[in-house]
This record gives structure tokens, C-alpha cells and sequence, in this order.
């Protein structure tokens, strides 16, 4: 015979507080790479589309280009990483 054990109500409630308290403290810190990257992607196909109608006259849009995939090349890992622990909270929250 197999004994379970439920979680208290106060429990879980404890918990989802606790998860809730993280996403909200990382927040902070992971929304502002998510959007710099973003925004950098943004940048970046806006200047390529512009250098592709305008051609050569468009010499300031290469400057534009190269910093903003500098930007996304070195953002990148942060981004994967701030999108995978907003997924895996949003995660957990549903679960709890």
C-alpha cells in the first residue's frame, strides 16, 4: 500500500507566490536584452532593405547595418537565454 501526500493549499499558493516574485525580479533584468535585441533586428532589416532599393547612396544604412549585426551576433546568447527563462517560469506558473 502506497501512501500519498498532498501539497497543502497554503503550500502551493506559497509556491506560486515564490515563482510569480522570480519572473517578476528577473523581469527586470531580461526584458531589457530581449528588447535591445529585438530592436537591433529591427534596425538591421530596415538598413538592409534600404540599402537594397537605394543601393550605394545609402552609405550611412552600411554603418547601421554593421552595428546592429554586431549587436545581434553578440546579443545573441543573451537573448537565448532570457527567452528560456521566461519560457521555463511561464512554465512553471501554468503547472502550479
Amino acid at each position: 500500500m502506497m501512501m500519498e501526500i498532498e501539497k497543502s493549499d497554503a503550500w502551493q499558493r506559497h509556491q506560486l507566490a515564490t515563482v510569480e516574485r522570480m519572473q517578476r525580479d528577473l523581469a527586470r533584468l531580461m526584458h531589457p536584452v530581449i528588447r535591445a535585441v529585438g530592436l537591433c533586428g529591427v534596425a538591421y532589416l530596415v538598413s538592409w532593405a534600404a540599402m537594397m532599393v537605394l543601393g550605394a547612396a545609402a552609405g550611412a544604412m552600411v554603418v547601421v547595418a554593421a552595428v546592429s549585426a554586431a549587436v545581434l551576433v553578440l546579443g545573441a546568447p543573451a537573448f537565448a537565454l532570457a527567452v528560456g527563462v521566461e519560457r521555463y517560469l511561464r512554465g512553471r506558473l501554468e503547472k502550479v
